[in-house]
């Protein structure tokens, strides 16, 4: 009877047990989604980010052609402005789609109709970054956009029918991978504009003053002269040492005449190579400063892709959303471009 009455003792123990471990799982389960309005804020820091490198990096092509520092034109600022413009657009996109997930979050895991928006959230979200030729993207992110499209698109018909908010986030994973990369390639596209004017520049810069306008801002006959008085200077070095080594006089003293001649032509021409080589480096160092702005963006919107998956671990974990990589993008590229106006 004893040993009865400890079986019982012990089975209830366990069966208690048991309850109290549904009733924390069940709790656990019921537990509140994750504030995301931290993820919303930041992704329209780097969107405001992002508008302020393509305004100074338009500021700096408008600025060479006003002063006469580049070949580019019109046309160049309307390219660069364009493929910015096609970014601005994806980088709308990007905060139109972390408001509906605060939105989707906000209103609690209504299971398949919270999975249903997320996707519909998605899907917006491709089909506003796609490019076309139209924005004066090269073939290549053209393509990259269409297989985009093309994988976003068929995520979408395999996962529009998840069970549940988080399955929704998980399954779209991927996708949101894809479509952040895109946006990076357009951003690099835009540096690649960028860095064709910096060119543009430089070639100017060596180019020959073919009208007194010229002078100051294109070196191509100093350049020139400087070359051909270093070929003399190498001719007078090896006549010179001939004429020692045979004893030639007559030589000797039309090497040193030569030599005598290449001095006087450098202190004419060293001015004006002096100018070229600080304009030169000038030129250079906003190219650095620019592209460093502009990598540091395209960093920005890698971090809010890194940053959408930690999301998407956050709702399912119940646990709050961190932000900080994102708000140290934003802190960059805001630094860089002030560094990049001292210039």
């Amino acid at each position: 009877m004893t040993k009865i009455c400890r079986m019982n003792m012990v089975n209830a123990s366990w069966c208690g047990f048991a309850i109290l471990f549904l009733v924390v799982s069940l709790l656990g389960g019921c537990a509140s989604l994750p504030d995301t309005s931290g993820y919303t804020a930041a992704t329209i820091q780097v969107k405001q980010a992002v508008a302020a490198t393509g305004d100074v990096v338009e500021g700096e092509l408008k600025s060479a052609i006003k002063a006469k520092a580049t070949t580019a034109n019109d046309e160049s600022v309307k390219n660069l402005k364009a493929a910015w413009a096609a970014t601005m657009r994806s980088l709308d996109a990007m905060v139109a789609h972390a408001q509906s997930i605060e939105e989707i979050v906000d209103a609690g895991n209504k299971g398949a109709k919270s999975a249903n928006e997320v996707a519909d959230s998605v899907k917006n979200l491709v089909d506003a970054v796609k490019v076309d030729a139209l924005t004066g993207a090269s073939a290549k992110i053209v393509e990259l956009s269409a297989d985009t499209v093309a994988f976003v698109y068929g995520e979408y018909s395999k996962h529009v029918a998840a069970k549940s908010l988080e399955e929704a986030l998980d399954k779209f994973g991927p996708s949101i991978a894809k479509i952040t990369a895109l946006v990076q390639a357009q951003i690099a596209d835009a540096r690649r504009l960028f860095v064709e004017q910096i060119e543009a520049q430089v070639q100017l810069l060596q180019s020959p003053a073919l009208t007194p306008e010229d002078v100051g801002t294109r070196f191509g006959n100093w350049i020139k002269r400087h070359g051909e008085l270093e070929e003399t200077a190498d001719l007078a070095t090896q006549l010179l040492v001939h004429g020692i080594k045979d004893n030639k006089p007559n030589d000797i003293a039309k090497a040193k005449a030569m030599i005598s001649h290449v001095e006087a032509g450098r202190k004419m021409v060293a001015p004006h190579l002096v100018e070229y080589k600080a304009m030169k480096q000038s030129i250079h160092q906003r190219e650095r400063a620019g592209c460093s702005v502009i990598g540091a963006t395209e960093k920005s919107v890698a971090a809010w892709g890194m940053a959408h998956q930690q999301l998407v671990k956050a709702v399912k974990e119940r646990k709050p959303v961190s932000v900080e990589s994102l708000t140290a993008a934003v802190v960059e590229i805001r630094t860089l471009i002030q560094r990049w106006s001292e210039l």
